[in-house]
């Protein structure tokens, strides 16, 4: 009895060691994940809008470098719009949020969100701040 005891701790050892030798391979492996699976997103003025070819250019300011710099975000038939139906209704000028991830070596846009401007407010006129009311 002793004898089995004895062999089933030896395995359990050589268990042990095997398992932390594969948790040690796996530490030493370095995951790099594919850039073109991952999402990216800008924010930013389009500068131009080649509609033609489906793309925008877009001048943002990247944190990262501290500096402007601009992005061609294609945008392809499964982008979802929001704010404008194509790409003709994107404007020099309109400004953008981007989601797009990059394959086959281009921006290929996910989702497009034109910032749509509010209308201007008239100035209040025929009141003076004397008349309004002082909160009190």
């Amino acid at each position: 009895m002793k004898r089995l005891s004895g062999i089933y701790m030896i395995i359990g050892i050589i268990m042990i060691i095997a398992a932390a030798s594969a948790f040690s391979q796996d530490d030493n492996q370095v995951s790099v994940a594919d850039p073109k699976d991952k999402e990216m997103a800008i924010y930013g003025e389009v500068r131009a809008v080649n509609a033609a070819a489906g793309t925008l250019s877009i001048q943002y300011y990247d944190y990262d470098s501290d500096s402007e710099k601009t992005s061609v975000v294609s945008i392809g038939a499964d982008a979802k719009m929001e704010n404008a139906n194509t790409v003709s209704d994107i404007k020099k000028g309109d400004w953008v949020d981007v989601t797009y991830v990059v394959s086959a070596g281009k921006n290929a846009a996910k989702m497009v969100s034109v910032e749509k401007e509010e209308p201007a407010t008239e100035p209040m006129t025929g009141a003076s701040t004397a008349d309004m009311p002082s909160g009190e």
